[in-house]
Formats: structure tokens, sequence, C-alpha cells
């Protein structure tokens, strides 16, 4: 698995590198004189960045399996962290009460729903295939999370996670056919929800009929502009002016002023970046030596995945207007911190898989993903 997590570590420590190097391309024309040389934006993220790496390197060292008994005491810290944000010790932001301290609660809960539910499916693996077993068990688990999230409102984390839940119990076991009830069900509360008058709703409209709301569609508008000002190759580091049309364009929007001032052809890396995340922890969830290790992973490679496909998705105008960040790259103090320990935690499932595999013990021999002798090619 050394191949496989040479390749994880290469595309993520790329994806951040060119995270703060557009972050500080973006905040070079605030820059003035002496103490303004280095943005608060910029200083904050690569301490994000440098303490991210920290708890990636923690995670990696650390045997994953370890955490199984510290499930349920993050899962109810986790709780508090999203009630408590909906109190007067919470922060409202354009309209969202979503951070606490400083922090964003809703980043922390996507590693501890994958924790809760990797934890479910090894204590109740024999009951994965009934419908109480697989499918209310595990809503029990994955709906308090998400109610919390879904109130400040965050729709768009909801949606993530709720997808990375059915994903999660098929793996696990439960039956397809049961699992599209919820599913079904879920979909509609959420198109239910959307149907309410109200910003996501007109988010909606815009985009299926954009030339009726110009106000929404600005900011996906002026990206395009952006990506069309760069061309093939760029207009050079630093050189770009579009990019500072684009509202939000060091968070949700950051991908433009790649484009902008890198060229389509950086913009594609990025894609292939995250292709290769995908590959890495599909064929680390593959080579998983247990079930605990097989749902951590698939967890976090669905995380990261989803994510990443909704930013670009939107980015590009091919999917509603979202406020989610681009993994790795966008500003973001807590989603940097968080998705790099995720990534950390992936490697621990890769380096027990292979302590196990040099010892003689095997691997997992009921993993769905097939035989276990697959890895990337010396």
């Amino acid at each position: 698995m050394n191949r496989t997590i040479t390749l994880l570590l290469l595309a993520v420590a790329s994806l951040v590198a060119l995270g703060v190097a557009t972050l500080a391309s973006i905040t070079m024309s605030r820059a003035t004189a002496g103490a303004d040389l280095v943005h608060p934006w910029l200083l904050k993220q690569a301490m994000a960045c440098g303490i991210g790496f920290i708890g990636l390197g923690v995670a990696a060292l650390t045997d994953y399996r370890r955490l199984h008994a510290a499930v349920w005491p993050v899962y109810g810290v986790t709780l508090i962290l999203l009630f408590l944000v909906l109190t007067p010790l919470g922060t409202a932001t354009k309209g969202a009460q979503r951070w606490l301290w400083g922090l964003q609660p809703s980043e922390f809960a996507k590693v501890t729903l994958v924790l809760a539910l990797a934890w479910y499916a090894v204590r109740f693996q024999h009951r994965m295939s009934s419908f109480a077993g697989g499918i209310l068990g595990p809503g029990f688990v994955a709906l308090p999370l998400l109610a919390l999230i879904v109130v400040e409102p965050d729709k768009g984390t909801t949606l993530l996670l709720g997808v990375v839940t059915v994903g999660l119990l098929l793996v696990g076991g439960a039956r397809w056919r049961q699992v599209m009830i919820p599913a079904l069900a879920g979909l509609t509360a959420f198109l239910v929800l959307l149907s309410v008058p109200g910003y996501a709703r007109d988010r909606v409209q815009a985009f299926l009929n954009p030339g009726d709301n110009k106000a929404l569609s600005y900011q996906v508008d002026r990206g395009m502009e952006a990506f069309g000002a760069g061309g093939w190759h760029g207009v050079g580091f630093g050189r770009g002016t579009h990019k500072f049309k684009v509202p939000e364009v060091h968070t949700d929007f950051i991908l433009p002023a790649v484009g902008e001032e890198l060229g389509l052809t950086a913009t594609l890396g990025v894609v292939a970046a995250f292709g290769v995340i995908l590959l890495c922890g599909a064929a680390i969830a593959h080579r998983a030596g247990d079930l605990f290790g097989m749902m951590l992973a698939s967890g976090i490679t669905f995380t990261i995945a989803l994510q990443s496909l909704v930013n670009l998705g939107v980015v590009t105008y091919l999917l509603p207007n979202k406020g989610m960040a681009l993994p790795f790259v966008s500003r973001g103090g807590s989603g940097t911190i968080v998705l790099l320990t995720m990534v950390g935690l992936l490697i621990s499932v890769a380096r027990q898989a292979s302590d196990r595999a040099v010892e003689g013990a095997g691997v997992w021999s009921s993993n769905p993903f097939g035989s276990s002798d697959t890895d990337f090619a010396e």
C-alpha cells in the first residue's frame, strides 16, 4: 500500500499548496505595506493547514481501531457543539448560524457520522440485512446530527451527509431495496424544504431560469468569465483581474481564480487530483483489514468525493449554487483541519492493512469490494 499512500499524500499536498498559493494571489491587492503584507485570511489558512497536517500525522500514526472505544464520546461532544451553535453562543453570518467560537461544528459532524456508522455496522453486522437493523438503527444514529445541521440552516451539508449515510449503509450490508425507502423519503423531505419560499428555492429557480434572476446568477456568471479569461494556460499567477469580481472567490468559488491565472490545464489538474484521491480511497477500502476500517475508509472517501463533486458542479454551472467549499483548496479553517485529519485516518487504515498482510494475518475476508490483492502497480 506504500504506493497508494504516496499518491494520496501527493494529491492532497498539491491541492493544499494550490489553495494557499491562490489565496495569496487573491489577497495581494489588499496588501499595502508593513503588517498588511500578510493578509489575516492567508495567515489563518496557513495556520489551519499546519494544524491539519499535524492532525493528519497523528491520525496516520494511530491505530484506527482504537477509535472504536471513543466513538460515542466524540458523538456526544459533536451533538453538544451543534446544539450550542443554535443558542446565543453561536454566530450568525448571511442568514445562517453555523459558527461557534470561530469553529464550524458541522465540519466535525462529517467525521463523527462516519465513525458512528462504522461502529454501528461492526456492532450489528449480523442485523444489517434486516430493515430494523440496517435502516432504522443507523437512522437513529444519523438523524440527530442531520436535524441539528439542517436547522442552522445548512441544507447542502445535510444533503451531503445524507448521501454519505446511504452509501455507507449499502457498503455495510444493508439491502439496496430497503435503503431506497428512507432515501426516497429523505429526498422528498429535502425537496419540500426547497419548495418553501426562501433563498434556497430562489437559487434553484435561478439555476433553472438564469435569465430571470441576474442577482442570484451573478456569482456563477462572474466565475465562468474568469474561467474564460484564463484560456488554456492562464494569464499568469497574481495577474488575474476577473477573480476580484467573483463573490466569495476565496471560499466556494476559488476554482475560477485558479482557472483564470493558471488556465484550463491547472483546472483539469485539480479534477485529476480528486480522481486520484478517489481511487486511492477505494483501494484502501478494498484492502482494509476489517469491517470498521473498510467502513471508515469508504465514508471518508465518499465525503471528500461528494463534496468536491458538488463544488465542481456549482462553479461550472452544472448544479444549483450551493455554498460548499472545495476540499483542501478553499479557505476555511475547520473544514481544512477536519479533512486533513480524515486523510490521516485513511492512511492509518492503509498502514494497518499492510502490517497485517506482512504479518500473514491477511485482510478481512468479507470485504464487499472483492479480493484483497489489488494495489497500484509498483
